[in-house]
Parts: structure tokens; C-alpha cells; sequence
């Protein structure tokens, strides 16, 4: 049964988010600091849990209220993920703006977000623009994991500024705790693992030489896809390219040499503002600057249905459902 969009109610204007807020926001944490614990724990039967994930927001705050009524009319979601690209630069200023209008709803209860390269332009120091981004969306570090009902939403992060051409670095620690996170997830259940940047040769505009080869930090992006190739039960989200949820690269299943011959998927999540696409001779090019899209994963015990959207014109473009194989 559909649900009615619940009624917009505008934040008065200055107000910050609540302390409040941001704790409700944040679900039941099992391995949220650094270093925590990722005990099993086992997935309710029953109804699929469903999270509505978007992207690369970056000052589309018009579109954004669009995607947030037009989610909220498909039936508010069990719990909702901004995955990176929050605001154009970093700036306070930018954040104010675009939590008026993330605050104003429609929401589902539960709110997560991750943080990307353009929460990190504005010459401020990386603890200076870290803190602004934990602040602001009440998240507990740019690495954790979260519970939606029971099911893990593993949460990754950059932990400093870009240089270099570098969007993120992870660093050791990080990810040295992914990997423990996901051993100790049960393997026979889905992991859904958001990250706003993809890895080379995944989903779509990842997969010609040279793009997205220093995405990561030196070396990072070869033990990402080392530690998620064992792990066959991992949907890998990210957003960034901006690329058109209607191609045939849209969702991916990636083999990586020495690890589980299942490989694990990646999806791209679309993205809040602009779509861009590749065309045959190479070049890339905007698709439409108004269009704006996501995706809703309905989250069950040994599956995940994923279904792309595009919002500017009410059309579900892609529906997949990814099955967790068996040990």
C-alpha cells in the first residue's frame, strides 16, 4: 500500500538542526566508532526494510525537495542515505542551506549520510571541514556502520582533503576496520556498503583507461576491491560520476583476481544534480541539467531489490534483484 506524502513543514529560517535530531537520525549504532564491534545480529523476517539512497546534491536544493516529495509518494522509506556530495564547497553557509530543506522533509524516521569531495572545497583544514560535516549530520565519524531493523549499512569515508587529484583517502586504519567489519558480518546475509566514490572499471564512466585510477589514495583502491572480493553478499553503492541510471552498466558484478569467484555488485545510485553520460566516440556529455535520480533498495534476508528512478520524469528505468549466493 502507497502512503500519503506526509505534509511539508518548513524549519523556521536560522535555525540549526537539533541535537536531538541528529541522534534520531543516526540508527541503533552496532560498529559506528572506529574500532567497534560488528556483532551478528540477524535480520527480521517478514517485509523487506527499505532505504531510499540519493547523491551529489551540490546546491540542486530545488531538486532536491522534488526527489524528497517524490520518494515520500512511492511510501516513506524505512530509513534514507545521502551518499556524499552533500553541498557545493563545505561551507557553513552551504550546510545551513541545504539542511532547511533536508530538515523540511518529507523523511523517512532515519537519516544517514556519507561524506564526499565537495564537502572539503573550501581551503579549510581537513579537521576543520571533518568536524563541520559530523556536525551537521549528526553522523558519529565519516566511517561506521548503521542498522536499519537489523541489517548493516556500512558507511565509508574520506578522511582528508583531496590533493593531487586524489577525492579520497581512507587510510589504514579505515580501512583495516572494513575488513574486520566485514568478516565479522554474517556471509549469508546482505551487506549494503555506500561509499560516494566508485572504484575503477565498476559501474558506469569507471570503465576506460585512466578514469577513476586516483579516485582513492595510492593503493586504496586495489584493497577496497581485494577486501570486498571475498565477500559475495556485498552491494557496493556509489554516486559521483553522475552518470545516467539508464545504461546497461548502471549495476555490476565484479570479480576480482584471488578473491571469490561471485565477485560482489556495485550500483550507482544517480545523482540529485545534473546526469551526465559517455557517448560512443568517448567524450562526456550532460544528459539534461534538470534531471535528477535515485534508487530504493528493498532489503530482505538473502536478497536485495534495487529499483532506479528517474524523479524528473516519475519512470522506475531499472529494476534488479541481486540474491545473496550460498555459502
Amino acid at each position: 500500500m502507497t502512503l500519503p506524502a506526509p505534509t511539508r513543514t518548513p524549519r523556521p529560517r536560522g535555525a540549526r538542526r537539533p541535537v536531538a535530531a541528529g541522534a534520531l537520525a543516526v540508527v541503533a549504532l552496532l560498529a559506528s566508532a572506529p574500532g567497534g564491534s560488528a556483532a551478528p545480529a540477524a535480520p527480521p523476517r517478514g517485509e523487506p526494510v527499505v532505504v531510499d539512497v540519493i547523491s551529489d546534491v551540490q546546491g540542486d536544493l530545488a531538486d532536491l525537495e522534488r526527489v524528497l516529495d517524490d520518494q515520500a509518494a512511492l511510501g516513506l522509506a524505512d530509513h534514507l542515505v545521502v551518499n556524499g556530495d552533500l553541498v557545493p564547497t563545505g561551507t557553513q553557509a552551504e550546510y545551513d542551506a541545504y539542511t532547511g530543506v533536508l530538515d523540511a522533509g518529507p523523511l523517512p524516521r532515519r537519516v544517514t549520510q556519507t561524506i564526499g569531495n565537495h564537502e572539503t572545497y573550501t581551503g579549510e583544514s581537513s579537521e576543520v571541514l571533518t568536524d563541520r560535516f559530523l556536525a551537521e549530520t549528526g553522523m558519529p565519524a565519516v566511517y561506521s556502520v548503521q542498522r536499519v531493523k537489523g541489517h548493516p549499512l556500512v558507511h565509508l569515508g574520506t578522511t582528508s582533503t583531496p590533493a593531487g587529484g586524489v577525492s579520497a583517502t581512507l587510510g589504514q586504519e579505515q580501512l583495516d576496520w572494513f575488513d574486520g567489519v566485514l568478516d565479522r558480518l554474517p556471509a549469508n546475509r546482505p551487506v549494503v556498503v555506500l561509499s560516494h566514490h566508485p572504484l575503477p572499471r565498476t559501474v558506469s564512466g569507471t570503465d576506460w583507461p585512466g578514469s577513476y585510477e586516483q579516485e582513492y589514495a595510492a593503493g586504496e583502491a586495489d584493497r577496497l576491491l581485494e577486501i570486498m572480493g571475498d565477500h559475495p553478499n556485498v552491494l557496493f553503492v556509489t554516486g559521483h560520476t553522475h552518470y545516467d541510471l539508464r545504461r546497461d552498466d548502471w549495476m555490476v558484478r565484479k570479480v576480482v583476481e584471488g578473491g571469490d569467484p561471485r565477485g560482489f555488485t556495485a550500483v550507482n545510485g544517480g545523482s540529485v544534480q545534473t546526469t551526465w553520460t559517455r557517448t560512443p566516440d568517448g567524450r562526456e556529455v550532460t544528459v539534461d541539467r534538470a534531471d535528477h535520480s535515485g534508487i530504493r533498495l528493498e532489503i530482505s534476508r538473502d536478497r536485495v531489490r534495487v529499483v532506479a528512478h528517474d524523479f524528473r520524469t516519475d519512470e522506475v528505468v531499472q529494476d534488479e534483484t541481486v540474491l545473496v549466493p550460498r555459502r
